[in-house]
């Protein structure tokens, strides 16, 4: 890895053993993230995204997943191979992650001020009184009222996206090396979103974290993204600096995403991508997104190798030609 690459991703593969059969959720999955780069992951729900973050921190369920290949590498350690023991020590300090449900991921029976102070006391050594003053400006940083005086009641006293908020501000407590977020503005209102985003992409240009963006939501990605990486069926199908995929999509399935948001430079009715993702225990030899595909041909039955350079390119037997975005 070169010197400001925070971390690499090769060839990972995720799978899940289920009655139905094998899911490969995520299926050779590669990229990097350099210091104080934003990479957003997107696409539709069961694309991969979301198992991907889980699998970097070794935190899919085993049974029923099964990491069947690939090395993640943190500052040049496969985090798949160190001993739990050693992981624990990245986790929440240098690694932090925004979970989707703050509902699940907090704990109901502890005041949010020991949920705060436990991550400063463990992690950066500071005294009780230490941390908890660090734990209030961190609550008034994600845009918590009162922060002094709510600081002490229990998650179920605040609503879903103060909760969201919480889980962000123990995110952000340790200024970690690489930020994982998972849908981090998924329960907040428009004029929050703004704020904590805006609070993410500070802490990428003012302390070189890297961060993986997970969202389903191009206009987030547009808004604070630097790199994108589009992924469906399991694989990154997509990849490249966030103008050039958004302005010149070089995979049908990117072209179809971006013609399924409203614009307001456009009238009439929204073009959505038709059919529906594929069932994953049922994946033939082809490009999973065939089916769903306009331009689909004969070719399309072998999966299609990869189209330009790692940092920019597509798994589109088009994309070479241009043809994509026509």
């Amino acid at each position: 890895m070169s010197g400001d690459v925070v971390l690499q991703v090769d060839d990972l593969r995720t799978h899940f053993r289920t009655d139905g059969g094998l899911v490969k959720a995520v299926d050779g999955v590669s990229f990097e993230v350099r210091r104080g780069e934003i990479l957003g992951l997107v696409g539709e729900s069961g694309s991969g995204k979301s198992v991907t973050n889980l699998s970097i921190l070794r935190l899919v369920p085993t049974p029923p997943g099964i990491h069947a290949g690939g090395r993640i590498l943190f500052d040049g350690t496969d985090l798949l191979t160190v001993p739990e023991r050693q992981l624990r020590a990245y986790r929440g300090n240098r690694i932090a992650m925004i979970f989707q449900d703050p509902m699940t991921s907090l704990n109901p029976y502890l005041r949010v001020s020991r949920q705060l102070t436990e991550v400063l006391e463990l992690h950066e050594g500071l005294d009780r009184g230490a941390a908890r003053r660090r734990a209030i400006e961190l609550l008034e940083m994600v845009g918590i009222p009162d922060p002094g005086g709510r600081i002490d009641q229990y998650p179920h006293q605040f609503s879903g996206g103060m909760r969201q908020r919480v889980m962000i501000a123990m995110a952000l407590a340790c200024k970690p090396e690489l930020l994982l977020a998972d849908e981090p503005t998924t329960a907040l209102d428009v004029t929050i979103q703004a704020q904590i985003l805006e609070l993410i992409a500070g802490l990428a240009r003012e302390l070189g974290t890297a961060v993986i963006l997970v969202t389903h939501d191009l206009g987030v990605v547009a808004g604070v993204a630097d790199q994108v990486a589009v992924m469906y069926a399991g694989r990154i199908v997509e990849r490249g600096p966030v103008d050039a995929v958004l302005t010149n999509p070089q995979h049908p399935y990117t072209a179809g995403l971006l013609a399924s948001v409203p614009r307001l430079d456009t009238r009439g009715a929204l073009t959505p991508i038709q059919g529906m993702p594929p069932d994953l225990t049922r994946l033939g030899a082809g490009c999973a997104f065939a089916p769903r595909c306009p331009k689909a041909f004969d070719r399309c039955a072998t999966y299609p190798a990869w189209a330009g350079t790692p940092a920019r390119g597509a798994a589109c037997w088009l994309a070479d030609g241009g043809e994509v975005g026509r």
